[in-house]
């Protein structure tokens, strides 16, 4: 037989190798194409930053690029546009875009839950220390919010303590701290860090009112559904990397705080003080779809969306298969 001959049946028997090794270890070789994941710079998004940061995407074969937002609702929106693959938001925004007529799966949570990591700054006003008193003392002003968790606990809130005399305004997150201190608002309602932040500024100047029990924000990961039905084992191994970084997070808390404040600059005092609010851990609960219908009856009595809007079946929304199959105890829905 020729040398060349030779050569290449060699090349070619190489080259079959390598094949067969990549399609069944699939962990180590990196998918060409990345997969976008929009998020917001926030605590909310530690189990994403985690699973980068430590190379667990990479452990699967995933390219995976987290894209910056600073609302995890903008990152929805840009998932809706086409601009992103994938989009980690509040559960607030994904009722709200159902309701408008989007189709997605949600295929995991990435907080388990909070632990008030929603609530109610405001400036001190003598001996007033629940919120009945607190705002039926006189017409407040609450910021907080809108289209997110945020506002449908305040929706919440006022409901619970039968508040109805208060001036409600839409702020930035961001600002709300400041707004509080200066006092052109007697009140914020608002998530961490935010929150956190206030209490910091106004020091003994401020109460804050938290109800453990009124909501739990869940922060969920969004698919389009062509694209998890088309992909089912790469949604798996997304899975798989989240699972290690919860892992990962409850075995190394202060690494995993450094990873945080990596992503977020927040100063050490920052996530020592917000961290334990957030479970962090993949899941499926039965709070989800429990909230997904309570928003969308919230967003008909307040007008957001027509009161003859048809509410979809949200069980429709929650794609459990990946779960089931990487982590079943975790799919509770």
């Amino acid at each position: 037989m020729k040398k060349t001959n030779l050569i290449g049946i060699f090349v070619i028997i190489i080259f079959l190798l390598n094949a067969c090794n990549s399609s069944t270890t699939g962990k180590t070789i990196q998918e060409s194409k990345p997969i976008t994941i929009g998020m917001q710079v926030g605590p909310a998004s530690t189990l994403l930053m985690v699973a980068k940061d430590k190379g667990f995407f990479e452990e699967q074969g995933l390219n995976v690029e987290l894209k910056e937002f600073t609302a995890g609702k903008f990152a929805l929106q840009a998932f809706l546009a086409g601009s992103i693959d994938m989009a980690a938001s509040g559960e607030v925004p994904v009722a709200l875009s159902s309701l408008q007529g989007n189709e997605f799966y949600i295929i995991t949570q990435v907080v388990e839950r909070t632990k008030n990591e929603v609530r109610v700054v405001a400036l001190k006003d003598g001996n007033l220390d629940n919120p009945e008193e607190y705002f039926k003392a006189k017409k407040r002003k609450l910021a907080t919010s809108f289209g997110g968790g945020p506002e449908f606990y305040t929706y919440n809130f006022l409901k619970k303590y039968n508040i109805t005399d208060v001036e409600i305004i839409s702020q930035k997150p961001e600002d709300m701290p400041v707004a509080l201190q200066s006092k052109t608002v007697d009140a914020i309602a608002i998530f961490e860090p935010f929150a956190y932040f206030a209490e910091q500024k106004l020091g003994n100047q401020s109460i804050t009112f938290k109800d453990d029990n009124l909501y739990s924000e869940l922060y969920v990961l969004s698919a389009k559904r062509e694209w998890v039905n088309a992909n089912p084992e790469t949604v798996e191994k997304i899975l798989e990397a989240l699972v290690r970084a919860s892992e990962f997070i409850q075995k190394n808390p202060e690494e995993s705080k450094l990873i945080l404040m990596k992503y977020t600059k927040f100063e050490k005092a920052t996530v020592d003080g917000i961290w334990n609010n957030f479970v962090y851990k993949p899941v499926l609960n039965g709070l989800l779809p429990k909230y997904l219908n309570e928003e969308a009856q919230w967003a008909k009595e307040t007008g957001k969306i027509s009161k003859d809007t048809k509410v979809p079946d949200f069980d429709e929304y929650i794609y459990e298969d990946a779960l089931k199959k990487v982590k079943p105890e975790n799919a509770m829905v």
